[in-house]
C-alpha cells in the first residue's frame, strides 16, 4: 500500500503537481494511454476526433474532488473545463480518463 506513494506516485519520481477545480493534487499522467484509446488502442496521431483526452492515475485519498469520480462529471483539469469520461479504481488508484472538445479551425 504505501508503495503507491513511496515508488509510483512519488514527485520525485513520475508524478506531478495538478488541479481538479482549483485544487492541486499529485498525479501520474499517462499521454501514450490516452492516446491509445483515443486511437482505439493505436499510437497514430495522424487521427483526431477534436477531443483532447488526458489519463492520470491518482492515489483516492488524493483525490480533491466531493466523491469518487464519476462519468459525465464535469470540471476544470488545470483551469480547462473537461469532462470525466472513464474512473477505475484498482488497488487504492484511481485512474481517470478525461476530455473535452477542442474545435479545430477550418483552413483556407
Amino acid at each position: 500500500m504505501g508503495d503507491r506513494l513511496r515508488v509510483f506516485i512519488n514527485a520525485n519520481q513520475h508524478a506531478t503537481t495538478h488541479t481538479w477545480n482549483g485544487k492541486p493534487f499529485l498525479c501520474v499522467v499517462d499521454e501514450d494511454e490516452a492516446l491509445k484509446r483515443k486511437n482505439n488502442n493505436v499510437n497514430d496521431i495522424s487521427w483526431d476526433n477534436n477531443t483532447i483526452d488526458v489519463l492520470f492515475y491518482v492515489r483516492k485519498e488524493d483525490w480533491p474532488g466531493r466523491q469518487k469520480p464519476v462519468p459525465n462529471e464535469f470540471g476544470y483539469y488545470d483551469n480547462v473545463h473537461m469532462r470525466i469520461l472513464q474512473c477505475t479504481d484498482a488497488e487504492g488508484i484511481y485512474t481517470i480518463l478525461l476530455t473535452t472538445n477542442s474545435p479545430k479551425q477550418i483552413a483556407e
